[in-house]
């Protein structure tokens, strides 16, 4: 369905109040998107016959960064390009199946695919590129660069240049292909006297203006407001579907962005109108090249490289567009510091009132400070970017993988519980002894983990390398090297520990009831475990009721967490990956669920199967003290060193927010949690209720969206697990 919102929102400073129902064309392929999330997505089709053809081209001796290069170049001139009737930004590829005639061809390729050499892992995707640079000299500046670093270099650093320069010159043919595309289907709706977008010959002009935007992008930098945005679009689609780099975002739009808009503004070219309208385009067909489940993010707000606020108008019409599309993506990230605008905190705790769970709010200091604990600089320390969930990136400057991997908090201390039970290590004499224990199971489990992805991280030197990223990544082209070889400025690995209250609270259970008041051995513990507390339902509900729980200011239960997630960070700074800092994080996207459904019950009374924790908070619906109680429990640890990203979830019903009154009680909660220093708050304004309605009828609930874990997605797209998982948090009804 189309958006119904048929509200107004209006932009402090511009005295201004902007309509966010969305034009028929644009809304139509709003709910083109919407589908697509529904029936699901596919890939482009060819690209295993492209990757035949240019590897069955390679000669012996070729270098194996020119492969790579050339192998982009091959995809960016071949995949399709879709177009579809009143976009205002184009160039996504073809996604479908395969037909049929193209699955005979891939099977008769088979052979020559498998002989490629595979990649060897890691995070590829995750990916920020220096917008602000290919901005300020376009592609034919990137070129130009690249052409005279080439003559100057050693035999090595040629081989990468001209990598590169293959590489960027296939980007560039594709954003010509796609002002070709234009071209051709504005010259067929003049000749058959279709309409293309909106009505006749306003639509074959849109197109004449779109075929002149992309030629000239396709080799100068952008001058115009639609022209960056554009730009912006296709090098998002040239790294993802060149390159592998899935997950490339769009970064700090707002700040990006701004010069153009406001030149645009001043120069009367552009209105705010308008200007909202090409941004919700541009986030609809993110949506087209993005399948259910995924993420992706936006971060607005927080401070320049110079420490100074950047909030403009532009920052407002970021987060209206997201209120206009409600589609999944892309989440949209605030950088909260004491000097953010009031006018910006109010609009954002209203947009939150409608629903959408965005947007979410980042501690600006906090996490500048974290990043310059890991050698990033100052001036970069203010550049950063949520990538895709909460987990942190350096935006233009970054060799950084993300949740590599997750660790499965609970997991790790039932193999610990089972090798007491067995008699496989001797008996703990009390509860010191077995956290111990325990933590030299953690320490294994992460050093075994930083020393696999180690091999890969290295292994990428040899059968990775990204000339393509490497053009767009600080410091590739100035040190020659390319991005998998040491080039990017940053360069580090993060992982991410799920279910830390789960963690928490069985060890608070295993204290208390194996060895304070021994009421238990930890063999009867594991077997009342492994029967999934049959028959020990009372004992299962003195656990979730009578004990500590970590999410209720209780000293015991919250000095066991600062403790723990101490450990966990400990472990991983002990660690390096390639060189690198090992770096932890606390939150799930969906791997609570995942996880969760693979883990048998544990001690904190979670029965087997079901979701773990869904963040660094409480587990789900044990806040039995109001949000302020659990933000301050989370806040007792540091979350400075959990670049890796981290997620406090928070919900509320509608009707706590239905004042100006709550709306302000609600400003005040998340102030609290950042200046508690607090690394990041999301809130979802739902009813269980609701959720339960939706379940019994998802078919009335196709755009009803829901922050998971770090991310949003459509509830009814969730699996009965996750939605039982959200449905089970606490409602607060009250602030």
């Amino acid at each position: 369905m189309a958006n119904e919102t048929g509200s107004a929102v209006a932009i402090p400073g511009a005295d201004v109040e902007l309509d966010l129902t969305l034009a028929t064309e644009i809304a139509n392929l709003r709910d083109v998107a919407l589908e697509l999330h529904s029936s699901g997505t596919h890939s482009v089709p060819t690209l295993a016959l492209i990757d035949a053809h240019a590897w069955a081209e390679r000669t012996d001796d070729e270098d194996w960064l020119f492969w790579r290069a050339r192998r982009t170049a091959a995809r960016l001139g071949a995949m399709a390009i879709a177009l579809s009737p009143g976009e205002r930004i184009v160039g996504r590829p073809d996604l479908r199946a395969p037909s049929r005639q193209e699955a005979r061809e891939i099977a008769a390729v088979q052979d020559v695919i498998e002989s490629i050499p595979p990649f060897p892992g890691g995070d590829t995707g995750h990916f920020h590129p220096d917008f602000d640079k290919l901005f300020a000299v376009g592609i034919g500046g990137i070129r130009r660069e690249i052409q005279s670093r080439v003559d100057s270099s050693t035999e090595e650093r040629a081989i990468f240049f001209i990598a590169c320069d293959v590489a960027i010159e296939g980007m560039s043919h594709y954003i010509g292909r796609v002002a070709t595309e234009c071209e051709l289907t504005a010259a067929a709706a003049d000749e058959c006297s279709l309409a293309y977008a909106g009505n006749g010959d306003e639509g074959s002009q849109a197109l004449r203006e779109l075929t002149r935007i992309c030629r000239h992008i396709s080799t100068e930098p952008p001058a115009t407001f639609h022209e960056a945005i554009q730009l912006m679009f296709l090098t998002i689609v040239a790294l993802w579907f060149g390159e592998d780099h899935a997950l490339t975002t769009p970064g700090r739009m707002d700040q990006t962005l701004r010069p153009f808009y406001e030149a645009d503004i001043a120069a009367g070219r552009l209105t705010r109108e308008e200007a909202l309208e090409l941004i919700c385009c541009f986030y609809i067909q993110l949506n087209m090249i993005l399948g259910a489940g995924s993420a992706l993010s936006v971060m607005i707000g927080g401070r320049d490289r110079n420490g100074v606020d950047v909030t403009s108008e532009l920052t407002f019409l970021c987060l209206a567009a997201r209120q206009a599309t409600r589609l999944a993506y892309p989440t949209v990230g605030l950088a909260w510091h004491e000097g953010t605008p009031a006018e910006l905190i109010d609009f954002a705790c209203r947009m939150l009132r409608g629903g959408t769970g965005d947007p979410a709010f980042f501690n600006d200091e906090l996490i500048a400070s974290g990043l310059r604990d890991l050698g990033v600089s100052e001036l970069d320390s203010y550049n950063y970017m949520n990538s895709t969930c909460v987990e942190i990136k350096v935006v233009g400057a970054s060799h950084i993988w993300a949740t590599a991997p997750y660790f499965n908090c609970g997991q790790v201390l039932l193999d610990v519980v089972d090798l007491v039970a067995d008699g496989n290590v001797e008996e703990p004499a009390g509860f010191d002894e077995f956290s111990s224990l325990l933590s030299e199971s953690f320490a294994t489990a992460v050093r075994e983990s930083a020393e696999r992805l180690d091999a890969i991280w290295r292994q990428r030197a040899q059968t990775g390398c990204f000339p393509l990223g490497s053009c767009l990544i600080a410091d590739c082209l100035e040190r020659g090297v390319d991005f998998d070889r040491g080039g990017a400025r940053y360069n580090w690995v993060e992982n991410s520990f799920v279910g830390l209250a789960n963690l928490t609270d069985s060890l608070i259970a295993i204290k208390h009831l194996v060895y304070d008041k021994r009421e238990l051995t930890l063999a009867e513990l594991r077997d009342i475990l492994r029967d999934d507390f049959e028959g020990a339902e009372p004992l299962r509900q003195r656990i979730l009721n009578r004990l500590p729980s970590y999410g209720n200011t209780d000293d015991e239960a919250d000095a066991m967490a600062v403790t723990w997630a101490e450990i966990l960070q400990e472990v991983t700074a002990e660690n390096s990956v390639g060189g690198h800092t090992y770096v932890p994080g606390f939150f799930c996207w969906v791997m609570h669920g995942r996880l969760g459904a693979d883990t048998g019950a544990t001690p904190d009374g979670r029965k087997a199967g079901v979701t773990l924790a869904d963040g660094a908070g409480a587990a789900q619906g044990r806040e039995q003290h109001g949000p302020t109680a659990s933000l301050l429990s989370t806040t007792k640890w540091s979350h400075r060193p959990a670049i890796g990203g981290f997620v406090h979830n928070v919900v509320f019903s509608k009707s706590a927010l239905d004042t100006d009154a709550g709306l302000q009680t609600l400003r005040g909660l998340i102030e609290t949690n950042m200046r508690r220093r607090g690394f990041e708050i999301h809130v979802n304004v739902v009813s269980a209720d609701t959720l339960r309605d939706a379940q019994a009828h998802p078919e009335d609930y196709a755009d009803l969206l829901v922050r998971v874990a770090g991310y949003s997605d459509y509830f009814v797209h969730l699996d009965p697990n996750m939605q039982a998982e959200v449905i089970a948090r606490t409602e607060h009804k009250s602030l």
